[in-house]
């Protein structure tokens, strides 16, 4: 039960993030400072927890590079992609677009052997992406959003998810090696080191003004999604596949719907009961075996969250 209530905590934490990074970004934030300085704080805020807890391990070079390099793939690649497309493009769309990531996950999890081709992975790809395509469906004031800068932003965003993919699979491997609460501070902290770079190189920061609306954005992604939620996904990785926790990116915009319908007042259409629907029975049938070993665990102690 523990992985469930870890998969829901989770995925309410995520599928918030879009609309937060769109408050941050439109109150003035450059999109890769805002990223970097989000994943560098949540970084050295794990590992100074973990060393002050003396729970902070050596490890060796090989293991630091490749910590470096998942951080590139999983993180530095895709947030660049998405902070910088959420300019040009609506926030339940880049959630849309970032649901892309299972497919990719699942593709080279059987191309590498770690998930078996079914037919009922085929269908719950197909029900995922269908649902979240009918829940943003068309959105207001689209030719707000057209032109060149969206059609890259949306290329951009499922590109880096590629990369998030070979990232998620690769990742596996080190979980043996690095707790993590480790492994995530540790990322993090390589990742912001490549947005910082992209931030000297591409954005002018001289005359960023912190207002309270971005800090207190950059506060929640920093704190409850890249620290709390995220070790949640890693350690679900360990606990399950790779696949499994990246099914987050489905249930993303229907959060977002309701969080939209509870506080803004904005109206659910049938579309959107009909996508939330696709969406559930997607998940169910993408991991169709994994939610059968998370409900039959018996004789087989639960590990909490880390």
């Amino acid at each position: 039960m523990f992985v469930l209530l870890g998969y829901v905590v989770m995925c309410l934490v995520f599928g918030t993030t879009f609309l937060t990074i769109k408050i941050g970004i439109e109150d003035g934030m450059p999109p890769f400072l805002f990223a970097g300085l989000r994943f560098f704080i949540a970084g050295a805020l794990i590992l100074s927890v973990l060393f002050c807890r003396r729970q902070l391990q050596r490890y060796s070079f090989k293991e630091y590079r490749e910590m470096a390099w998942l951080g590139f793939l999983m993180t530095t690649i895709p947030f660049a992609a998405l902070y910088w497309a959420e300019q040009y493009v609506p926030s339940g769309l880049a959630a849309l677009l970032v649901a892309t990531a299972p497919v990719f996950t699942t593709i080279i999890g059987i191309y590498t052997g770690q998930m078996r081709f079914h037919w009922y992975v085929v269908a719950g790809l197909t029900l995922g992406i269908a649902g979240t395509a009918l829940i943003v469906g068309v959105t207001p004031n689209t030719a707000e959003f057209t032109g060149s800068h969206a059609y890259i932003s949306k290329a951009a965003i499922v590109l880096a998810e590629c990369a998030f993919a070979v990232g998620a699979i690769r990742s596996k491997k080190i979980m043996g090696k690095v707790s993590p609460s480790a492994f995530n501070g540790f990322q993090m902290i390589f990742a912001s080191v490549g947005l910082f770079v992209l931030s000297l190189i591409f954005e002018n920061t001289g005359g960023v003004a912190f207002s309270s609306a971005s800090l207190l954005a950059l506060f929640y992604l920093a704190i409850v999604a890249s620290i709390f939620a995220s070790n949640i996904y890693y350690w679900l990785v360990k606990e399950t596949n790779a696949t499994f926790p990246t099914t987050w990116t489905y249930v993303a915009p229907v959060i977002a719907m309701l969080v939209g319908a509870i506080f803004l007042q904005e109206k659910i259409s049938l579309s959107t009961i009909a996508g939330g629907a696709g969406v559930l029975f997607g998940i169910i049938l993408l991991n169709w075996q994994t939610w059968e070993k998370v409900l039959d665990r018996k004789g087989k102690k639960e590990v909490p969250l880390q």
